[in-house]
């Protein structure tokens, strides 16, 4: 397999996110394509609510699969017992159909007798992606073809990760990808770095300017020394950890990674203690958190480079828990403990404002990551900084 089909397959994810120039069926094509099989499967409710095969056409056999086969299914069996907690724990893990299901059972199963034989499920390669479900992704070849193997999971566990991050877009950007431009972004209450591989600043929101000119922030940036680049700030953190941390993030999201988020400390001895001011997350330079001009046409990502999103801890901007109630199912409650963990707080200090046992607020905390979907309290800073973007002053929820 080339590279660049890999990196293809990747654009096709971020660009079916958001609606940009590819669907969700030209990325299962693209799938299809690159591991060799006849079908892919990935079952999401549409936006009217009904559930469908997001990465094929609708047929006939996705119509006999929704009425009478999704009950059968053994793989979709073993996907129910795993609990969204676990799967985030297994988060990445590719398995072989045999690996889930002995294959002389399966094939001697009433779902393969009667539907999988034609329907090309003979061999199967999968994973599943946590959000406020568990959600089975598969990719099936017939009897006339070769098993997957080896290779194919290592594939396929380098698009796993990206899959579940635009399908985390997809619930919770689809609404404003089309406010998202670039006249739009100098609102944004978060920060918008684009950055080059070599920490070269290509573009940067108000928010992220006045961040840099804070000669007090955790982030600044700097002129190089004179010599073949020049007129390039770079993007540094002033604690030398955090910084070779950022360094290593940006790089392999300018490499294709899917990113990671992490925490930017004050300078030591700037601030008593161990002082986290900054929350960061890296991601790959999309087009929508960009206003270069130096895009790929016809996807999401400017290869070679990374976007990082920026949100004060000790001045947070959060959501309104009325908009976290709506886009997660949260309770009120839990939406309350949500946004407080996002200014920054501890659990015990969550519990002891709210005069609740700490047993509680940690309950809570685990409600809220399971339907928000996030693999961590880093991962929920980041969806806590995301959902900040749906709402501006005098909106429905200000």
């Amino acid at each position: 397999m080339q590279q660049n089909e890999l990196l293809e397959a990747v654009d096709l994810i971020y660009a079916a996110a958001l609606d940009e120039g590819a669907s969700w069926h030209d990325l299962g094509d693209k799938l299809m394509t690159l591991m060799e099989a006849q079908r892919a499967t990935l079952w999401l409710a549409d936006e009217a609510g009904a559930p469908g095969n997001l990465l094929m056409r609708r047929d006939s056999y996705d119509e006999e699969y929704a009425s009478r086969y999704v009950l059968l299914d053994p793989y979709r069996a073993s996907a129910r017992e795993v609990s969204v907690e676990e799967t985030v724990r297994r988060r990445g893990d590719v398995r072989l159909g045999h690996e889930i299901i002995p294959d002389a059972s399966y094939v001697k199963s009433e779902f393969y007798d009667d539907f999988g034989r034609k329907s090309s499920r003979r061999y199967m390669i999968g994973g599943l992606i946590g959000m406020s479900k568990v959600i089975p992704l598969g990719l099936h070849r017939d009897a006339a073809s070769r098993p997957f193997g080896e290779g194919d999971k290592r594939t396929l566990s380098q698009l796993l990760p990206h899959l579940q991050r635009g399908l985390q877009m997809r619930a919770r950007l689809a609404p404003t990808t089309s406010s998202l431009g670039a006249g739009a972004l100098d609102a944004l209450p978060i920060g918008v770095i684009v950055v080059d591989r070599e920490m070269r600043i290509l573009y940067n929101n108000a928010e992220a300017a006045a961040l840099l000119s804070d000669s007090q922030s955790v982030l600044s940036s700097v002129q190089p020394r004179p010599g073949p680049v020049t007129g390039a700030s770079r993007l540094f953190a002033r604690h030398p950890h955090d910084n070779a941390q950022l360094c290593r993030l940006v790089a392999a999201a300018a490499r294709g990674g899917a990113g990671g988020g992490m925490q930017i400390h004050a300078r030591p001895g700037a601030l008593p203690g161990d002082c986290a001011t900054l929350s960061a997350l890296v991601c790959p330079a999309l087009r929508h958190l960009s206003s270069s001009t130096q895009l790929n046409t016809g996807t999401s990502i400017i290869h070679g480079a990374a976007t990082v999103l920026t949100r004060h801890l000790l001045r947070p901007s959060s959501p309104p828990v009325r908009l976290l109630t709506d886009l997660f199912g949260l309770t009120r409650s839990e939406a309350e403990v949500a946004v407080a963990l996002a200014g920054g707080v501890t659990a015990e200090d969550v519990a002891r404002t709210r005069r609740v046992s700490l047993d509680t607020v940690r309950s809570q905390i685990r409600t809220i990551l399971r339907k928000t979907g996030a693999t961590g309290l880093r991962d929920f800073e980041r969806i806590i900084a995301l959902s900040s973007t749906m709402h501006t002053t005098g909106s429905l929820y200000a």
